[in-house]
């Protein structure tokens, strides 16, 4: 070809082979002819020997002409192509250029590498663009039209799944950007040729689903499902079973993200400013020139406005910081005692970057330093409020640049300033001033200016206390027409001084002050707010507030607004109603009367509602007989496992105060039932040390119950909980405690399921001849225990006992079985233990892929369940199956996510996932 170089030569290998010079088609000559430029297309830019290309073309017998013939071809194509695209003599072969032309091939790959630099860059819709070029290439399969020999056929299945491949990337970038429409016009077509493409369906799924098809996409599921069994006779996998189940639950994961959505939103957790904020001009000023400082320290009396000037500062920098605003209330002070420790507080936080509950480490170390991964580089501001030691603010405070943190104290904290660079901010009492623009800002100007001398009266005998005149002006505008003349008589005539409630100047009558906002009260209200005094929890809900003091839910959200309106409670966080410290001793010193009811009523409605909440997380635990609530009790009921994990969620904290409560009060039944009521949602949130406390003291209570059955079980539960933290000798001790009381009482179920405990147990710590000695234990005692999963139970402990002795055939038979006996009854806990045995049992008998199948399903179920550990056990298996198949890459990703999960709990097992990732 003449000048080649001034044309547009173009050759298309997807669909039909065709070639294009100047847009105009040119034939590329005859089937053989065609055939040898799909070979050196396959093999481009490098040179393809003779001996192969007659191969290719001819077969085994090749003609005693086909060297001559491929000369020929190759003439033919550089009449076509030109000289420079196709060089060689022959000797050893010739080679196809595409330097200086274009080939629909190349430049798809070309743009697949493009989108994948975009997407390492962090560049989505330049990875978008770049991927719906390269889809848009395919006119068909490539090389449609040429004869197939096994090069050529090889390369167009590579390009087929590079293609797909590449559209299922783009699918689920255009999911991302909301373009669920999008991507349910392009998947249709190809998923159809592919039905057994997972991955493509999935994506095709969550398409429809997005687009308001719900029923089209569980119907897409069915025909998935019917066709992989019929034809291939397995089960969907891991990725699309799951989508299954959550599009049946309707999870919210799967809403349509916003287009314009690229991050996340940063955590807020700032407290409401108050409106009318006066004075502490010069601590603003010296606040906003320390705010370069990683750590300031306001310290002050009770009362004193701390929190206020600290939430107040926060509100106006806010915008420095624009990767999050944080915060807690640490409790330091609470009259009960209940102070945040640094794990729940530094949890909160992490749930506040929405770090899921499963990714939550359990050891406070771990904690802190995810804490800290998540804030490095970042802007973020830490208010840490009523800190009462170091202790509880340095695993908080950041130890990035550009974060900084604000603690509020009563006590000084000097050990943080001398040892770790604390900016110190006294706080002092309001000036006359101030405390003048604080009753002008609540109650007029006109008033305050119009009674000069009782605004004085006022101001002195609260003593400059910013909450004691807040809680003044509260009255005053309640009682307008008594004018201050009257209050500041109120005051001057009061008897009460304060005395331990508070550190300050005891001329400051806060007892008085208090007193007028709760002599005000309502009859109920006041009652209330005395029991609120004593509820252990750190806040509490309308529902909680109902049940303490025995009225409809209605009735108890009007006195809680009442004790809002008065400023007795401060509604923080939405639902959710907390006090002052000092307001929390007054209103216990306030209460008179047996307050036994009262903590009975509450404590029914925490265990009723929480067992309740527990059915849903977990249908096949023991029933308990609850018996009826106390009168005037209404138990929350969950309509789904969300509603119940969330409620959980929710009152976890009081829920906790409520197990000690019960148990400081003799209220033995509540504490034990109410403590084995969140042993599932503390066990699969990862709050295992909560557990493991919740755990004592319900063993506590069975202990002075005399309930040597009660005290077993706690004793069991406890040393599972153990196992979770990896502390296996205390786990096994306990266990045998609980089975030494079993077996004293003829508890046959007790045992049963003791001897299984320690048959785990000794399993993991790979002590097999122990392991099956208590299996054995447990065959003998289910028959007659009557367990309600004793069948499917049963058939697992057959195949283990099966697979100990070699005979890993049997084993796997019992052990589908058993898979099956779970899935019966729904437990899919159990069902996830099957199918490891399946998959353990099929190791055995040399079927790697047969036994990954089975350990992904496992995996699967344990997800859901969001049991970390056995997550991480099931991702070993997974990574030491690739290894025996020489899978290394395969296997060193199952081992790092194994190993991640191992260290985030600071589980023991770390160090031999280690070991494997080190060989």
């Amino acid at each position: 070809m003449a000048d080649d170089h001034l044309h547009d030569l173009r050759i298309h290998a997807f669909g039909e082979l065709t070639v294009t010079v100047d847009d105009i088609s040119v034939t590329a000559g005859p089937p053989k002819q065609r055939a040898l430029l799909a070979l050196l297309l396959c093999r481009a830019d490098l040179e393809v020997p003779s001996d192969e290309l007659i191969d290719a073309l001819w077969g085994a017998r090749p003609p005693s002409s086909a060297r001559n013939n491929l000369r020929t071809y190759v003439h033919g194509l550089r009449r076509i192509l030109g000289d420079e695209v196709i060089s060689g003599s022959g000797r050893p072969g010739y080679r196809l250029h595409t330097g200086r032309i274009w080939v629909d091939t190349e430049r798809f790959l070309a743009l697949c590498a493009t989108a994948e630099q975009a997407l390492s860059r962090a560049d989505p819709q330049a990875a978008r663009q770049a991927l719906a070029d390269a889809v848009a290439l395919r006119r068909g399969p490539a090389y449609g039209d040429t004869a197939r020999p096994a090069p050529i056929a090889d390369e167009a299945a590579r390009l087929e799944e590079l293609w797909l491949s590449a559209l299922q990337q783009r699918a689920e970038l255009d999911l991302q950007a909301g373009e669920a429409a999008l991507v349910v016009g392009e998947l249709t077509a190809p998923a159809n040729r592919h039905p057994y493409r997972e991955r493509l369906v999935a994506l095709l799924m969550l398409a429809l689903y997005r687009s308001g098809r719900q029923a089209d996409a569980l119907a897409l599921y069915r025909r998935t499902t019917v066709a992989l069994d019929q034809e291939l006779g397995i089960e969907p996998g891991i990725e699309l079973a799951g989508l299954h189940r959550s599009m049946l639950r309707q999870d919210p994961r799967l809403a349509p993200s916003a287009p314009a959505m690229t991050s996340v939103v940063p955590p807020d957790q700032l407290p409401m400013d108050l409106p009318a904020f006066v004075g502490r001009r010069a601590e603003l000023e010296r606040l906003d020139e320390a705010a370069d400082r990683p750590l300031i320290i306001i310290s002050g009396t009770a009362g004193v406005g701390k929190t206020t000037l600290a939430v107040h500062w926060a509100t106006t920098v806010a915008g420095r910081f624009p990767d999050g605003v944080l915060h807690v209330n640490l409790r330091g002070y609470d009259p009960g005692g209940a102070a945040v420790g640094p794990g729940e507080a530094v949890r909160g936080f992490l749930e506040a970057f929405d770090v899921p509950a499963q990714n939550i480490p359990v050891t406070l170390t771990a904690q802190i330093s995810l804490y800290r991964r998540l804030v490095a580089g970042k802007r973020v501001l830490v208010l840490l409020d009523n800190a009462s030691d170091p202790e509880q603010v340095r695993p908080l405070v950041p130890n990035s640049p550009g974060c900084l943190a604000v603690v509020t104290s009563r006590h000084l904290l000097p050990a943080l300033v001398v040892t770790d660079g604390a900016y110190p901010l006294p706080l002092d009492l309001l000036s006359v001033a101030e405390s003048r623009q604080l009753l002008a800002a609540r109650l007029g100007t006109e008033q305050v200016a119009a009674e000069p001398q009782p605004v004085d009266e006022i101001i002195d005998h609260c003593a400059r206390l910013p909450l004691a005149m807040t809680l003044v002006t509260t009255r005053a505008s309640v009682h307008h027409r008594f004018g201050l003349a009257a209050l500041a008589g109120e005051l001057r005539a009061a008897e009460g001084r304060l005395d331990a409630l508070s550190s300050v100047d005891r001329s400051i009558d806060v007892r008085t002050v208090f007193s007028w906002s709760y002599d005000a009260l309502t009859p109920d209200a006041t009652t209330l707010f005395g029991l609120l005094g004593r509820h252990g929890g750190p806040d509490i809900a309308a529902p909680a507030a109902a049940a303490l003091l025995g009225v409809p839910l209605r009735r108890a959200s009007g006195l809680l607004a009442e004790l809002t309106d008065a400023h007795l409670v401060v509604e923080q966080v939405k639902g959710r109603f907390s006090q002052h410290d000092l307001l929390r001793a007054y209103a216990a010193e306030r209460l008179s009367g047996d307050t036994g009811a009262a903590l009975r009523r509450v404590l029914d409605y925490y265990l009723h509602s929480a067992y309740a909440a527990d059915g849903l997380l977990y249908p096949h635990r023991d029933e308990m007989d609850l018996g009826r609530p106390d009168a005037g009790v209404t138990p929350q009921t969950f309509g789904s496992v969300h509603a119940a994990a969330a409620w959980l969620t929710a009152e976890r904290s009081a829920l906790l105060a409520a197990v000690g409560q019960a148990l400081t009060a003799g209220l033995l039944t509540h504490a034990f039932r109410l403590a084995l009521s969140l042993v599932t949602f503390l066990d699969r949130r990862g709050y295992w040390d909560d557990e493991v406390a919740a755990l004592h003291q319900g063993l506590a209570a069975a202990r002075r119950m005399n309930d040597p059955r009660a005290e077993g079980h706690a004793l069991r539960v406890l040393g599972t909980a153990h196992v979770r933290l990896g502390r296996y000798d205390e786990a096994a001790a306990l266990a045998h405690a609980a089975l030494t009381l079993f077996e004293a009482h003829a508890d046959r179920i007790g045992q049963a399921r003791t001897h299984r405990d320690l048959a785990m147990l000794h399993w993991r710590r790979r002590q097999h001849p122990e392991a099956l000695r208590h299996i054995n234990e447990v065959l003998d005692l289910t028959a007659s225990a009557g367990l309600r999963s004793g069948p499917a139970f049963a058939l697992y402990l057959f195949a283990c006992v099966h697979f100990l002795r070699g005979d890993h055939i049997r084993a796997a038979t019992v052990c589908s079985a058993a898979v099956a006996a779970y899935r019966q009854i729904e437990d899919r806990i159990g069902e996830a233990v099957a199918w490891e045995g399946c998959g353990l049992a099929y190791a055995g008998m040399g079927r790697p892929e047969t036994a990954l199948s089975c350990y992904e399903q496992a995996l699967m179920l344990r997800r859901e369940t969001g049991e970390r550990l056995l997550v991480a056990d099931s991702l070993v298996l997974i990574g030491d199956t690739h290894a025996t198949t020489g899978g290394t890459d395969a296997a060193r990703t199952a081992w790092e996510a194994a190993h991640e999960i191992l260290c985030e709990l600071g589980h023991p097992d770390a160090a031999q996932t280690k070991a494997k990732l080190n060989s």
